[in-house]
């Protein structure tokens, strides 16, 4: 049970103690008053960020009839109802068959409930990732003009599954963020009739995108790319792009960029792509996406220094110069362990990082984060660092690798980032914190930097 629906009983023990402790009818009137204050208080804290929508169901079973002629929303239901501001619905467990039956039964109870305006009416957010299709028709039920914040959590559906989302525009008007995740339901073939990223950019709000682990058609990018409002993307790798190690193809949007122009993502501030290799996010950020705040970059594929050189200096292209003090951090990801570069294909220069393939991001001079997580080396000398460092003096977090990195043989040049190195970047930027854990010797610092970490090193 939901602890809002406890208030009431807790607050009528409290004058059952009270009472036995023969306290003054005026202490009773001042304790009745203070419960009567503290009681809608307590009930909108506990009401508005509901995780489960199940308790708000809790009040409709002993109420509501079968009978849709006599089904009206109870008292209870409403004042619960419109004390919430965020609601969840998870998926259930499988093998929980009863309640997977009594869940889907209070949802059909609740679509005979005969009411003018939305069920849930100050409803902010919304976040449904219970996966049985059963149940997606109810999703419309919790709809409302209200809504900012909408999540979505489909597994391998078509668009046509969830007539619902054609709703969006007329019922959540002021809708501005949207999340959907899995494979299919994003784009389809147009035999499928529209997609749901057609859908979404009729959103006329929409400034925020994520697009978890889902696919999306050439055509529905290129839609994408036009809609002005939108200021945040989060998109997995294209259906169009193949991963396939001999067949990758970086520059096949060329021709839906060719089509967008100038207007390719032209409002877009933060940036968050998830690709098998780092050309294939090199392509996207080609055309410009201008200007840019943030950008995060995850891979599966081992990066090169060529590969990640050409990545910053086309990230640097995109932008033109009195646009480069607007990117305020910049982070790239790969997914790999030691043990995996270890055995793969890069030839031992491919693997080490040099302070070339950091001079295109130099003209960032208002740069925050800078995390370059990836299972590569460095060699940077002292001065490489101090040039680094001065030429972000805002930076406040500064990680390179973080503890991963391939170690070349005793043949092989050694490597070095130097304790004296780091030290001049601290000296360099006086809003960083040390977090030097895998250095082989103490650091000895008189600033504090938020986050300073280096993954491979030698003193």
């Amino acid at each position: 049970m939901h602890h809002a629906l406890l208030v009431n009983e807790i607050v009528l023990n409290i004058l059952a103690a009270v009472r036995e402790a023969d306290a003054s009818c005026s202490q009773l009137n001042a304790l009745a008053r203070t419960c009567h204050f503290l009681s809608p208080l307590a009930l909108d804290f506990l009401w508005s960020d509901l995780p489960d929508v199940r308790p708000l169901l809790q009040y409709m079973k002993p109420i509501i009839s079968n009978d849709s002629r006599t089904s009206i929303p109870c008292a209870s239901f409403q004042g619960a109802a419109s004390r919430v501001r965020k609601l969840s619905c998870p998926p259930l467990a499988f093998s929980d068959t009863h309640s997977q039956v009594a869940f889907t039964e209070r949802l059909r109870l609740l679509s005979m409930m005969r009411i003018a305006t939305s069920l849930i009416p100050n409803l902010r957010r919304l976040s449904w990732t219970d996966t049985d299709q059963s149940r997606y028709v109810y999703i419309r039920l919790f709809l409302s003009p209200t809504l900012e914040s909408l999540e979505l959590d489909f597994s391998f559906h078509k668009p046509p599954d969830f007539p619902f989302l054609t709703l969006l525009p007329e019922l959540c008007p002021n809708l501005h963020s949207v999340s959907i995740s899995k494979h299919s339901v994003i784009s389809s073939s147009e035999d499928e009739g529209p997609s749901a990223v057609q859908t979404i950019c009729q959103l006329p709000r929409l400034t925020a995108l994520e697009c978890k682990a889902s696919t999306i058609s050439e055509a529905d990018l290129l839609r994408l790319s036009q809609l002005k409002s939108l200021t945040t993307l989060s998109l997995g790798i294209p259906s169009w792009v193949s991963s396939d190690h001999g067949s990758l193809a970086p520059h096949s949007s060329r021709t839906a960029r060719d089509c967008a122009a100038s207007s390719w993502f032209c409002s877009l501030r933060n940036l968050h792509l998830r690709a098998y290799s780092m050309p294939i996010i090199t392509s996207f950020v080609e055309p410009g996406c201008r200007p840019l705040h943030s950008v995060v970059f995850d891979i599966s594929e081992a990066p090169t220094s060529a590969s990640l050189t050409e990545c910053f200096s086309t990230l640097y292209s995109s932008q033109c110069d009195k646009e480069c003090s607007t990117m305020r951090s910049i982070e790239v990801r790969d997914s790999l362990s030691n043990a995996i570069l270890a055995v793969s294909q890069l030839l031992p220069n491919s693997k080490i990082i040099t302070v070339d393939v950091f001079k295109p991001l130099f003209a960032f001079t208002k740069l925050r984060v800078f995390d370059l997580g990836v299972c590569l080396s460095f060699s940077l000398s002292d001065s490489d660092l101090t040039v680094m460092a001065s030429s972000w003096p805002e930076l406040e977090v500064f990680c390179l690798n973080d503890r991963r990195g391939w170690h070349p043989s005793a043949s092989e040049p050694k490597l070095s980032i130097t304790v004296r190195g780091l030290q001049s970047v601290v000296r360099s930027v006086p809003e960083a914190l040390s977090d030097c854990d895998s250095l082989k010797c103490p650091l000895t610092l008189s600033h504090n930097v938020p986050v300073l970490t280096a993954g491979s090193s030698d003193t």
